[in-house]
């Protein structure tokens, strides 16, 4: 009988755009270090990034620009992260619409959204 074991010197498994170290102090840095980067290839200043432990959430803040701006720099960072924008409207908050995407950067789930109208 053969008995499979797990080696700890195997690299971890391959995610699109580089490898997603195992640690999780060394997996949030990498997903630090590829966040920065798409960033800096989208050419937006001003957005607001969170690391979490499952995914990188970008923030297209209010204070940027008029609501459609916002909503195509949203449009714009899901279609580099593989991602699609689409407007929630979903009641029960003080904003009445979001527009949102979901999509990856770098093997690293991410989030990306802005507010669209707060309600008076």
């Amino acid at each position: 009988m053969t008995t499979a074991t797990a080696s700890t010197n195997q690299p971890p498994a391959t995610a699109a755009g580089g490898l997603i170290p195992a640690r999780p102090l060394a997996a949030q840095a990498h997903a630090l270090r590829a966040a920065a980067a798409f960033i800096e290839r989208a050419g937006l200043a001003g957005l607001s990034l969170t690391i979490d432990p499952d995914r990188i959430t970008i923030q297209v803040p209010a204070c940027l620009a008029s609501p459609a701006c916002r909503a195509a720099a949203v449009a714009h960072l899901a279609t580099t992260a593989g991602g699609r924008a689409a407007r929630d409207t979903a009641p029960g908050s003080r904003i009445r619409g979001w527009v949102l995407a979901d999509g990856e950067i770098a093997g690293h789930a991410v989030h990306i959204f802005t507010a669209i109208e707060e309600t008076s």
